[in-house]
């Protein structure tokens, strides 16, 4: 999906929105206050998506003014939402601007800390999480959105995917899992995935995860089970829940093989971040962050971890197969591990 905001003349707001269907007509949501006041269709030719091969009408554009919302112009806040997906096209903030900052919070874990993201919410003018369930076209025009200096995304991308973006116009955070609680809370995810469909897992996740899900469905959560499921596991079920922090920072695409000195190039590209932590010390993190948005201390607030989970990770420790899936993640782990304890 492409949008953006073209302009908003108080009584007039025009843009564009180009749904990944090439014959389908957006619509919109507007919303004030939270409740919906209107619903309008992209109606607005743009002749240059026929010729571009983007749409098949090229009926993208859109114009919000008051014969469709009464009393526009006088509006202070307001928010306008793709119908289908629920991505946020624009937000007018007047009374409460956000924080002038664009945040990106790289998310290492499969189980997104949304409710991080919650807590941030508030602080900026546009807020996209979990940006990588809209595929790689709207995570880069969301990286593109040049009118919104107020801007917080996260999302599990690959990094080296969109690093010219993100070192010229976002500061960016990430927060560590240890490698065998990440693998432990994925295979708990994944064995739950068939039970809540795209509510867990989008519907990318759910399909590149499949080998991995179907493994994870019939895992028994015992140390004689576990070592022999680990122990007769497939190459597509590695090749899904290998290194996935490596994969993340190292790897052109997430399904691309490690390059040679993945521990090197990771290291290097979690040196441009503006913070980088570790999960076993979250309040710290949360605390750096708050310095960097510049919002009162006690806001960020990070989930703990789950003990049944880690009694899982316990287990997964002592296999050795395990120690081999993960061992370019470990390596990565114990540098950033030690790097955060000597820096107190």
């Amino acid at each position: 999906m492409l949008f953006n905001i073209e302009s908003d003349e108080g009584g007039e707001i025009t843009g564009y929105v180009v749904p990944d269907d090439y014959e389908k007509t957006p619509v919109l949501r507007v919303l004030c206050e939270g409740k919906d006041i209107a619903r309008i269709s992209c109606r607005e030719p743009r002749p240059a998506l026929i010729s571009a091969g983007r749409h098949a009408s090229g009926l993208c554009g859109f114009l919000i003014n008051e014969a469709q919302v009464p009393g526009l112009a006088q509006m202070r806040s307001l928010e306008v939402l793709d119908e289908e997906s629920g991505l946020l096209i624009y937000r007018r903030n007047l009374d409460a601007p956000g924080i002038q900052l664009r945040l990106f919070r790289l998310e290492t874990h499969l189980f997104p800390l949304f409710g991080l993201d919650a807590t941030l919410k508030q602080h900026f003018d546009y807020f996209h999480r979990g940006i990588e369930r809209f595929g790689s076209e709207t995570a880069t025009q969301v990286f593109h959105l040049d009118n919104a200096p107020s801007l917080y995304v996260s999302g599990r991308l690959t990094l080296r995917q969109y690093e010219a973006l993100l070192y010229q116009r976002f500061t960016w955070v990430t927060l560590l899992h240890d490698p065998y609680y990440e693998l432990a809370e994925r295979l708990t995810a994944l064995k739950l995935a068939h039970k809540y469909d795209d509510a867990l897992l989008g519907p990318r996740d759910l399909k590149s995860f499949k080998p991995a899900i179907d493994f994870a469905t019939t895992l028994e959560l015992n140390d004689k089970d576990l070592s022999r499921a680990f122990a007769e596991m497939s190459g597509e079920v590695i090749a899904s829940l290998s290194n996935p922090i490596a994969r993340q920072l190292a790897c052109d695409s997430s399904d691309g093989p490690l390059p040679r000195g993945a521990v090197a190039t990771a290291l290097a590209n979690l040196a441009t971040s503006g913070l980088v932590g570790i999960r076993e010390r979250a309040e710290d993190f949360a605390e750096d962050l708050e310095q960097i948005i510049g919002i009162p201390a006690g806001v960020a607030r990070i989930a703990p971890l789950l003990t049944p989970v880690q009694a899982l990770a316990n287990q997964l420790r002592a296999i050795p197969e395990v120690e081999v899936l993960l061992e370019v993640d470990i390596d990565i782990y114990d540098q950033v591990r030690a790097a955060i304890a000597a820096a107190g």
